[in-house]
């Protein structure tokens, strides 16, 4: 399964597309800084609390509470784990500051003036060594 949205500058929704749709996109059903029935929001669900089950890492060039951070790069992104499963969430996104962990889903309303990419990718278990060895390489803040 995999989920692409776009949020065109100064628009608090986004278009969506699901991977194995017809190729059109649909309007977003709820605005991004609604943390309930939106798809992005449900997924970083699993960054909040602490779920024995999930393992998570976030990294971002810009990361929450953290000014100044020197990077080699603008990737931002979350890796989502299950420890039960052979399953994981990659959502890789253009959002600086986001997400927070450990805190409730929170759209930096601010960034609604900007125009974003979310993207999700469901990916397996054995391919988090390869993008871990990108992310280290990108040299971007990694909070876990």
């Amino acid at each position: 399964m995999g989920a692409i949205v776009y949020k065109a500058p100064g628009q608090a929704t986004g278009k969506i597309i699901l991977a194995g749709s017809a190729g059109a996109w649909d309007d977003g059903a709820a605005p991004l800084a609604n943390n309930r029935g939106h798809s992005f929001a449900k997924a970083l669900e699993h960054v909040v609390g602490n779920r024995p089950a999930i393992k998570f890492l976030a990294y971002n060039n810009d990361p929450p509470g953290l000014p100044n951070v020197q990077t080699k790069s603008n990737s931002k992104g979350v890796i989502i784990l299950s420890t039960r499963r052979d399953s994981a969430a990659w959502i890789v996104h253009t959002v600086p500051g986001f997400p927070t962990a450990k805190v409730r889903y929170r759209w930096p309303v601010a960034e609604n003036a900007r125009g974003h990419l979310l993207i999700c990718l469901t990916i397996s278990e054995s391919q988090i060594n390869a993008i871990g060895l990108y992310i280290n390489n990108s040299n971007n803040y990694i909070g876990v």
